[in-house]
């Protein structure tokens, strides 16, 4: 990759990328944290009830976060220069991210909305609605399939970063198995795998990587 054009959007691929990732990690240190760990819904609501700003704080950066990686993404997949394959990975990884995002960014509405209303139904009437268990199920169950397509993303980036002759093998193939395992390690309940945040991971590694390597590669 050494047009104008190509350096350019891998570039800026890897800014949006790396200023994505550091908006979530922010997000997911803003406290609270203990509601993240409580199994005991009348816990979860209480702790959100008490600390509504917070809870707002920690979804606001990042949701910008997912958003930014989603543009990084679809920039990276229209960089051009690709192989066949390479077309098609970095398709799929901004397709799989793209409805993963659709699907966290309604969880998140969700949070938002109902689970502010039944936090605050809670402490006004010491009553946890029956229907808020059910909805909540349907609200984690978005959650999961972002989770799950969020890691096909990383692994399919991976596959098309082979296409950029500057990337190290080691951190193409970290990115591939991180994001394939990462799959299957989600679905089989690896603590590792469990948070949201861990899926920015490999993002701000390559990112960087990609930076200094776009600094310090010949044009």
């Amino acid at each position: 990759m050494t047009n104008n054009l190509d350096v350019l959007q891998l570039t800026w691929t890897a800014i949006l990328l790396l200023a994505g990732g550091i908006l979530f990690w922010i997000g997911a240190f803003i406290p609270p944290w203990k509601q993240w760990m409580t199994s005991d819904l009348k816990e979860y609501l209480t702790i959100i009830n008490k600390n509504r700003i917070n809870w707002y704080f920690i979804h606001v950066p990042m949701i910008f976060g997912v958003l930014l990686t989603l543009f990084a993404l679809q920039i990276f997949a229209g960089a051009g220069s690709f192989s066949s394959s390479g077309k098609i990975f970095s398709s799929i990884s901004a397709s799989a991210f793209s409805l993963g995002a659709i699907l966290l960014i309604i969880n998140f509405a969700f949070r938002f909305t109902v689970t502010m209303w039944a936090a605050n139904r809670l402490a006004e009437t010491g009553t946890l609605e029956t229907w808020f268990r059910t909805w909540m199920d349907w609200s984690n169950v978005l959650f999961m399939v972002y989770m799950i397509l969020a890691y096909l993303s990383i692994g399919f980036w991976g596959l098309a970063l082979k296409d950029i002759p500057i990337m190290p093998s080691w951190s193409i193939w970290f990115c591939v198995i991180f994001g394939f395992v990462g799959a299957v390690g989600y679905l089989v309940r690896l603590p590792f795998f469990a948070p949201p945040l861990i899926i920015h991971l490999p993002f701000i590694v390559l990112s960087i990587t990609l930076l200094i390597k776009l600094k310090t590669a010949p044009v």
